[in-house]
């Protein structure tokens, strides 16, 4: 068997609509400018609304309604700055993936005698190409 939950609402506005409405939502509806002055506390396993201070020490559970729509121009908005900051992080990390590839043959290089030897040699030989390849100026007098 559910027990009863005892649910108060503080409000102001106890126009018939919102009365209706929040009776109909199951909560006991009390009068936030009366329960400020009050000194008693009425115990509750909810309350929402405009709770006094008081109340608040009391608290398990606070219930407040907020009806707020996203205007499409902002939504399209967050969606294209979602779907940049998802690319960028896409491209970071394909970034740190060729850098710890990049380091690994770094390393594997650095720990090989024989390559490092083979690159020197290579390097040389396309150093002596090039200095072939480049016109020899005379200088006149």
């Amino acid at each position: 068997m559910k027990d009863k939950v005892k649910k108060l609402y503080f409000t102001n506005d106890f126009s018939a609509s919102n009365v209706q409405k929040l009776q109909g939502e199951g909560w006991i509806i009390r009068n936030a400018q009366l329960a400020k002055s009050d000194s008693f506390v009425e115990k509750a396993d909810e309350y929402g609304g405009d709770v006094p201070e008081r109340y608040k020490a009391n608290i398990g559970k606070v219930t407040v309604e907020l009806d707020v729509q996203t205007p499409p121009e902002l939504q399209q908005a967050i969606d294209e700055a979602k779907a940049e900051c998802e690319k960028a992080v896409a491209e970071r990390d394909d970034a740190l993936e060729q850098l710890q590839a990049a380091k690994g043959e770094f390393i594997a290089f650095q720990n090989n005698i024989e390559a490092m030897k083979a690159q020197i040699t290579e390097l040389e030989a396309n150093a002596d190409k090039t200095d072939e390849e480049k016109p020899k100026t005379t200088k006149t007098k």
